[in-house]
């Protein structure tokens, strides 16, 4: 280690810029100085390092003249001639460790500023001096120097880390550049358990990894017993120590180990455990060291444990709302369970999920949807049904819970579906004391985690609303359409046709829109439209409507008022609101020769389009006033005629399947 002598004159006289452009010229003539496969280092400072291989402290002195001859010998503009001091140190024979041998070095190089500058020292405890009257160093001191350093150095790197996992593998590093050790450890206490979460070094195993060997209780051997006191250990036989406990698959071998807790109060939070081949390898130095470094590793530790627990509740808070957001715009209680078993096993990073719950409260409880099963387990899903009184057993608490191997196993059918692999349930409560539940399969990366049930706890909590709401909206939207209904009816006093006409209507359309692809709410659409498509009779003489021969073109014109005057009676109810098109327009040709509006091709909304061809097909094979009912293949045959002109073709098509598939 070498230090400009006097520098701080030279930054004085020539100020602060000339002294970095010396510092510079200084750095290349010790690069060109050395050899290939030495290494220059600036310190810091004026202080430079300079870290060469060598079998004798001669070849380092006779590199340490022919670089302090070179400085002599060069110009360092505007300074001119500078000197140098050197300090030598060789390890392991003065020091065991890199950062010790730095200190060492540098005692050497302040006993050559003490004895004249420009001088080369080689390290010798005995014969430490410092320049001025300072105190002399002793080994000792050396070693806590080098210490402290360490210390901040390593306090620097773990403020600006806030994971685990990072920090215990700093520490365990830093550690080695002081210490030499077989192996350190570094572990986490989470309630009874001690979790390690670095490893550095060598292990005696060779059948499993470190980290899962490793992990024990509270109280359980050496590492565990620390965690328990709060006590530091200086062990000179590990093998041999009260405390210690065999690891399987491990060899038996002489070893030392300091095990220091890492303590917030009287809270232990970790434990670190260094370990040396031999015995009694450590001194009460090692352990001071290690205890004041558990001082800052707890601290960053315990501050990196509280941003994980952030973090994490952040992204459940986050995962919830997508969760919330998604299920929101569900529609229908069909849409809203499939919603609920998707987004279930997403958010939880889940295979397979199940939702379940009772039509009535006491009834028996069956499965709603299922999402990740293959067809043969679903059907087996399908067929499992459980009476109340199990039901209210298995689902008596309020929290999510991971079903246990005896409860596995008395579920009937469990076994056979997806491998018989484990899950969780969260219970539901929904209206009227109707029970429920949400079941998940283990996920993708591992078991079930408290954070996992939690998360599923809240998934739980959305899911119970949002089948609240699904169950109330229906429970309103079957009034709404009971009450439709019975407003269609009012045409049955008139016209018993009509009436049955328009509710066989509405089933043969929605079948067929199904047919077609029609999402759900084109489907709701639809099933409306049908039920109100011949509403404007109402607002036609019944003697026209029951006229057993032709009408006149007076009558046909008033009776082709009758999808706007449809139009205008279900016009102030703001549910009907879309609609309103639908019923205005399922009278209208596919090449644009129908009525009120003269629409053509795919102008004519897709609902209306449907109901007119289920619509001539009802009207061809039912007894009317003017004529008799057509068979089924004579109607069918004319539909197919009409395809193309007077009907969608595509709607035709679906049509006739359906009407198929119902014969």
């Amino acid at each position: 280690m070498l230090d400009i002598d006097d520098f701080k004159r030279v930054n004085d006289v020539y100020g602060h810029g000339s002294g970095d452009e010396i510092l510079r010229s200084l750095a290349e003539t010790l690069r060109d100085a050395v050899r290939a496969s030495d290494v220059v280092y600036r310190l810091g400072g004026e202080e430079f390092a300079i870290v060469i291989t060598s079998h004798s402290p001669e070849s380092a002195e006779r590199l340490a003249n022919r670089l302090v001859e070179r400085v002599q010998s060069a110009e360092f503009d505007p300074a001119g001639r500078i000197t140098i001091s050197v300090g030598l140190a060789r390890g392991p024979e003065h020091a065991m460790n890199p950062r010790e041998l730095v200190a060492c070095a540098e005692a050497a190089m302040m006993t050559a500023k003490a004895r004249g500058k420009n001088q080369i020292v080689l390290y010798d405890e005995t014969s430490l001096e410092r320049p001025g009257g300072e105190p002399v160093p002793s080994a000792r001191d050396v070693r806590s120097v080098a210490h402290m350093k360490m210390l901040q150095s390593l306090g620097g790197k773990l403020n600006r880390l806030n994971d685990v996992r990072q920090i215990g593998n700093v520490i365990a590093t830093e550690l080695r550049s002081l210490i030499d050790y077989h192996n350190c450890r570094v572990s986490l206490v989470e309630g009874d358990d001690i979790v390690p979460i670095a490893f550095v070094g060598q292990f005696t195993s060779e059948t499993q990894e470190p980290l899962e060997i490793l992990a024990c209780k509270v109280g359980q051997g050496i590492t565990g017993r620390v965690a328990q006191t709060g006590e530091s250990l200086l062990i000179g036989d590990a093998a041999n120590c009260e405390f210690a406990r065999v690891l399987p698959g491990t060899d038996a071998i002489d070893e030392s180990q300091v095990v220091v807790p890492l303590s917030l109060g009287t809270r232990v939070v970790g434990v670190i455990v260094i370990s040396k081949l031999g015995l009694n390898q450590f001194d009460e130095d090692d352990m001071r060291l290690l205890e004041v470094l558990a001082g800052h590793a707890a601290v960053a530790l315990e501050n990196a444990s509280l941003y994980e627990a952030a973090r994490r509740e952040a992204e459940r808070a986050t995962a919830l709302l997508e969760f919330s957001r998604q299920l929101s715009s569900a529609e229908g209680m069909d849409e809203v369970v499939s919603r609920i078993v998707e987004l279930s096993a997403r958010t939880l990073g889940s295979p397979r999920a199940t939702v379940w719950f009772q039509d009535a409260a006491g009834g028996e409880i069956t499965i709603r949807a299922t999402h990740g099963y293959s067809e043969l387990d679903h059907e087996r899903l399908s067929r499992m049904q459980f009476d109340h009184l199990a039901a209210a057993e298995f689902l008596a608490g309020k929290e999510p819970f991971v079903v246990t191997n005896e409860q596995h196993e008395a579920i009937t059918g469990a076994k056979e579906v997806a491998g018989g692999k484990r899950f969780a349930v969260a219970p539901l409560t929904l209206d009227g004391g109707r029970l429920g539940c949400v079941a998940v399969a283990t996920p993708d990366d591992g078991e079930f985690t408290d954070r996992h049930l939690r998360l599923l706890a809240g998934v739980a909590h959305q899911s119970k609303l949002a089948l609240t709401n699904a169950g109330n909206f229906q429970s309103l939207e079957n009034t709404f359409l009971e009450t439709i209904e019975a407003l269609a009816n009012t045409l049955e006093a008139n016209d018993e046709y009509t009436s049955s006409h328009a509710r066989w209507i509405r089933d043969l359309a929605v079948k067929v829109g199904e047919g077609l692809g029609l999402d759900g709410r084109s489907l709701k659409r639809l099933e409306l439209g049908a039920l109100f498509h011949d509403i404007g009779k109402i607002g036609i003489p019944q003697a026209i409507l029951s006229k057993p021969g032709p009408l006149t073109e007076s009558e046909r014109e008033l009776v082709e008022t009758h999808p706007e005057l449809g139009e205008k009676i279900i016009a102030p109810i703001d549910r009907l609101q879309e609609v309103r098109p639908i019923v205005r327009h399922c009278h209208e040709r596919y090449d644009g020769a129908g009525y009120p509006d003269r629409l053509l091709g795919e102008d004519i909304p897709i609902e209306s389009r449907i109901i007119f061809v289920c619509d001539a097909y009802h009207a061809m094979t039912t007894d009317r006033p003017y004529r008799r009912r057509l068979p089924n293949d004579e109607a069918l045959r004319r539909l197919a005629e009409g395809a193309g002109t007077q009907f969608d073709p595509r709607a035709v098509e679906v049509c006739k399947r359906v009407l198929a598939e119902r014969n």
